[in-house]
């Protein structure tokens, strides 16, 4: 519907016209037709300029500056009030063959992230002729929409309303593999500058883990030797210590993030390296790298190695790390179960204290250094009864065995370190090389009862308020939540690939997915109002799944006329909408209407 201003005998009139389409004779016909005959122009004409302009764009608004206009747009747009024939011989106009439209926001936010930028840069330096970013598109789309192989994903780019790339090619999508390997640390340092801009890191704590993917070959990567037989390049897919007890190899990720939950950057590691020898290198290739100021690293206890420590104090950062309780000095045991110092709360399910500290640790370059650290430690009934219920079925048998010492014969892996044994003689009693006799240790298993519950922390920051170390630690959950998405709604593995440079840009899809998730869970939190960390950890808000399933269910079907029938946004996809400040139309739009909604979306999310 529009404004049409028509001469009638040398006098301007005004009118509200319409376009529609009809069929006739088996074929689509244009046709325009009188809504409403409003009047003369001098009639209402207000004397400033551009009325007319004011005038139509008002009405496109839906607030015209007519009054008598109202009835037009106010819940009855006319254009949507068509008449529309179906051809039941035609099956395009009989058959429904929706197509998504929940990418809007993902391709938006693929722009803003500077990616575009960074292949297209690749694209014109190398002169490649296919659709390289229509092809990372089209990985990173579905790797949220509908994870599967890269042949699938390729074999499903008609999914969308409007095409994502212009490559028919198969294999064309192996070469953008290739390619995205070559840019992974240019694509990751891009995405880095472009949320500084946008939402703003908050780095002033960075946390780091590693997990692990495991691949179902049998055999490691072999390494590949030089002429006189030194390792040149390592293996990648090794066997090594698997987070999910898999015999297979794997390949390590480490993984930062900040603390709003949004992905700094990632490597990958062969999967014989452990987790302690990871982080050194991860820090030189990506953090010391980024501008960022001061950062204080938050990870578990297997990263804590003086190596570790004295990296991260070189550069000028600080450090908030974990600390077995129980496989910690005597003396700190000590320290630990001394009542002396805490201080409980008022129900009593929690207590801490914190003592300074000075040590020596070992830094990477052998060079001995001392330094000063804080020692926090916590106990809480919550994680005393997490742990009792982790250890339930130990502690029975324990129990079992003290009451039944020949038990022992049958022991579990878990109890050696309980044992005391001893070579002696049958017969005399004698400490001799003969047999050997088990017996429990009752002090170290009344210690490792005593310690249930108790946490330790060691920190630079010996300024800062124990309680505030303390929840700034438990922001290590978001990282665990990460990998969990990565794992199980992207569906990071099975890879599909073998060759490095294709692993590594398998990783770099999930990596940009899931920072493109945790935008969208940022940008919902700061529409409810609500802070990303809360006293139980991390907070999310709407989870990966309810946003995967939001935007994937989000769809438009072509019906006669040129219209589209738009499935009804769930709650979910509402509350995208909502947050990203988009109230548009949605009964019925035009593919020019459905540009429009793809713009808006693009608008939203600029970086």
């Amino acid at each position: 519907m529009f404004i049409e201003c028509f001469k009638n005998n040398g006098t301007n009139y005004l009118r509200v016209m319409e376009v529609y389409r009809t069929r006739e004779a088996g074929t689509s016909k244009c046709r325009r037709r009188v809504v409403r005959n409003i009047g003369p122009l001098s009639r209402f004409d207000d004397g400033k300029p551009d009325y007319l302009e004011r005038l139509r764009q008002s009405f496109k608004e839906g607030k015209p500056i007519i009054e008598s206009l109202n009835d037009l747009v106010e819940n009855k747009p006319i254009r949507k009030r068509v008449v529309v024939e179906y051809d039941i011989d035609n099956e395009d106009d009989c058959v429904c063959d929706p197509k998504n439209i929940g990418y809007f926001l993902l391709d938006g936010l693929y722009d803003a992230l500077g990616i575009y930028d960074v292949l297209n840069k690749h694209k014109s330096q190398t002169k490649i002729g296919y659709d390289l970013n229509g092809l990372a598109k089209l990985l990173v789309f579905g790797r949220i929409l509908w994870p599967d192989s890269k042949f699938e994903t390729f074999e499903g780019r008609d999914s969308y309303l409007f095409d994502v790339t212009s490559s028919d090619n198969l294999y064309e999508i192996y070469r953008a593999l290739d390619c995205l390997d070559e840019e992974s640390e240019a694509i990751q340092k891009r995405m880095n500058t472009k949320i500084s801009g946008y939402i703003g890191r908050n780095t002033e704590v960075c946390f780091y883990d590693v997990t692990n993917f495991y691949f179902e070959i049998d055999d490691n990567d072999d390494d590949v030797l030089g002429a006189d037989g030194e390792v040149v390049k390592e293996g990648f897919r090794k066997k090594g210590p698997s987070k999910e007890k898999k015999g297979e190899p794997i390949v390590q990720m480490g993984l930062f993030i900040d603390d709003n939950g949004i992905p700094i950057a990632y490597r990958l590691f062969p999967g014989n390296h452990t987790d302690q020898t990871t982080l050194r290198p991860a820090l030189k290739k990506s953090i010391d790298k980024m501008k960022f100021k001061r950062v204080i690293i938050v990870a578990d206890g297997g990263l804590n190695s003086g190596p570790n420590i004295g990296h991260i104090l070189d550069e000028g950062n600080g450090y908030i790390l974990s600390k077995s309780t129980k496989k910690s000095a005597k003396d700190v045991k000590k320290w630990i179960l001394d009542e002396d110092g805490y201080e409980w709360n008022k129900e009593r399910t929690f207590k801490l204290k914190s003592k300074i500290r000075e040590r020596i640790i070992t830094k990477e370059n052998g060079e001995k250094e001392k330094i000063k650290e804080k020692l926090i430690c916590y106990w809480s009934k919550k994680h005393y009864d997490r742990e009792m219920h982790e250890n339930s079925k130990f502690i029975e048998y324990l129990e079992s065995v003290i009451k039944n010492p020949d038990k022992l014969k049958d022991k579990p892996k878990k109890i050696e370190k309980f044992l005391n044994k001893l070579e002696v003689d049958k017969d005399t009693g004698e400490i001799v090389d003969t047999k050997t006799h088990l017996s429990l240790d009752m002090e170290k298993i009344k210690e490792y009862m005593d310690l249930m519950g108790y946490y330790t922390l060691m920190t630079s920051e010996i300024e800062k308020p124990d309680r505030e170390i303390i929840n700034k630690y438990h922001g290590l959950s978001r990282i665990e939540d990460s990998f969990r998405i990565t794992k199980s709604d992207l569906e990071g593995r099975p890879v599909y690939v073998r060759k490095q440079e294709h692993i590594n840009a398998h990783f770099l899809v999930c990596f940009i997915a899931l920072t493109m998730i945790r935008i969208i869970q940022y940008k919902i939190l700061k529409h409810q109002g609500k802070d990303t960390l809360n006293e139980d950890g991390w907070e999310s808000g709407v989870t990966a799944d309810r946003i995967k399933k939001a935007l994937e269910s989000f769809r438009a079907d072509a019906v006669p006329g040129g219209y589209y029938r738009l499935t009804k946004p769930n709650d979910d996809m509402r509350l995208i909408l909502d947050s990203l400040g988009i109230h548009a139309d949605l009964r019925l739009p035009t593919a020019s209407d459905l540009r429009k909604l793809k713009y808006s979306f693009d608008k939203a999310v600029t970086v």
